[in-house]
């Protein structure tokens, strides 16, 4: 009898502990994690809309580098009393005016354009990273969501088995009712366990979906892909390619940039006039007057140095401002590299204490509660928390791998850019 419980109790106890291990199957259309950042960094709404303000600045270049447009005036003289008639004026004037900004000014116009075009190009390239870091946290989430789905899935099957076992060997007087009521119990709560998988994964498929740009009901199957090296990374490097390639500090250096340019425009301003060039014609009704040409001269002089004085101090104020956003930025940037790195670390060590000592400890736990209860020295929640804790510990282990990528995605995020090919680029 022993031996024939043994034997039963141990077949279906090994099949819920390989359900640990099951991962959840994958349509053969499933995206890679490669096909999903991709769309991710050129779908998604609000890089496009980031693109094309860049575009939008990049175009302004021309026009702030370029003079006003000129001015055609047509003017009708000497009318006569009592007639509002324009064909009856005794003089039509023609002009064209043309105001010249100076050509030093004019310069540093189109150096701030150029610098605001950067600032928005920089805003863009950080929106596409954000976009490529999202769309990694959310297919890593869905991944984690679709296993712990699948565990759950089977575990609740294979405890259907063992409440009916429960019940067959309770009616033979093999088991007491206890046991029974306890399977039978713990299938019914596994149920509710799995309506709040079920909405984890629904959620996550969501996430994912909008960041991929996608309506957030869609269907989305995806692959299971780990991608990211062992965290041997060196932290000057990583450093180094932070100051000199996230964008969100190459925007901030192109602010600086502009603020420089604002100053040195401020001053300019305040000592340099500009001109305004006119040229008419006036053409006289009949024999009475020769038609004559007018050109004029103007000068708009910066004559209020009060106004000028404090447009100087105004810009000099936003240029101090830039730059001492730009030094908080690039402190925040060697923290953020810093706080990735450790995570990652962090996250690498609980890796490698599951694989090596919490899941061989769990399974080591639960085969010493089979021999317990075979031998009628453990009771069968004994047994069936040795199942649980080596089901939670698998399941951890792979928490772990998921927390693992997530940690060298916000590594990429600290650096400013890509860093493992096999995830897209």
């Amino acid at each position: 009898m022993n031996l024939q419980r043994c034997r039963a109790f141990t077949g279906l106890l090994a099949a819920l502990v390989m359900a640990a291990s099951v991962a959840p199957a994958f349509a053969a259309d499933a995206l890679s994690l490669g096909e999903v950042v991709d769309a991710a960094m050129n779908r998604n709404p609000s890089v496009t809309e980031a693109q094309k303000r860049w575009e939008e600045k990049d175009n302004r270049i021309l026009s702030a580098r370029s003079l006003a447009n000129p001015q055609l005036g047509v003017m009708k003289d000497d009318i006569p009393r009592g007639t509002l008639g324009p064909g009856q004026a005794m003089m039509t004037e023609y002009s064209i005016t043309q105001e010249v900004m100076n050509p030093a000014k004019l310069r540093l116009m189109g150096r701030m354009a150029e610098s605001d075009a950067a600032m928005a190009k920089g805003n863009y390239l950080d929106k596409k990273l954000q976009a490529y870091i999202d769309a990694k946290q959310a297919y890593y989430d869905l991944l984690y969501a679709s296993q712990a789905l699948a565990i759950g899935r089977e575990n609740q099957q294979l405890m259907g088995q063992l409440a009916k076992l429960a019940q067959v060997n309770y009616s033979t007087g093999m088991v007491p009712l206890q046991d029974t009521l306890r399977a039978q119990t713990e299938y019914s709560k596994m149920t509710t366990d799995l309506i709040n998988m079920a909405g984890m994964e629904a959620v996550a498929r969501a996430k994912l979906n909008v960041a991929m740009g996608r309506p957030a009901d869609g269907e989305l199957a995806v692959k299971e892909e780990f991608s990211a090296p062992p965290p041997n990374f060196d932290p000057a490097a990583l450093q180094a390619q932070a100051l000199s390639e996230r964008p969100a500090l190459q925007g901030m250096a192109a602010q600086v940039a502009m603020a420089e340019s604002g100053v040195k425009l401020a001053k300019k301003q305040a000592s340099l006039p500009d001109l305004q060039l006119s040229l008419g014609y006036k053409d006289y009704r009949g024999d009475m007057t020769e038609d004559t040409w007018k050109v004029g001269v103007m000068f708009m002089l910066p004559l209020w140095g009060g106004r000028n004085q404090a447009d100087i101090r105004a810009a000099d104020a936003g240029l101090a401002a830039s730059k001492a956003s730009l030094d908080s930025m690039k402190n925040m940037a060697g923290l953020d590299v810093q706080m990735a790195l450790t995570d990652a670390r962090t996250a690498w060590s609980q890796i490698d204490l599951y694989k090596n000592t919490i899941v061989p400890q769990a399974e080591q736990s639960y085969e010493a509660a089979v021999v317990a209860y075979t031998n009628g020295k453990a009771d069968f929640m004994a047994v069936l928390d040795a199942v649980t804790t080596l089901k939670n510990a698998k399941l951890g282990y792979y928490k772990a791998r998921i927390d693992y990528e997530k940690a060298a995605a916000n590594v990429e995020k600290a650096v400013g850019k890509p860093l493992f090919a096999s995830a897209g680029q």
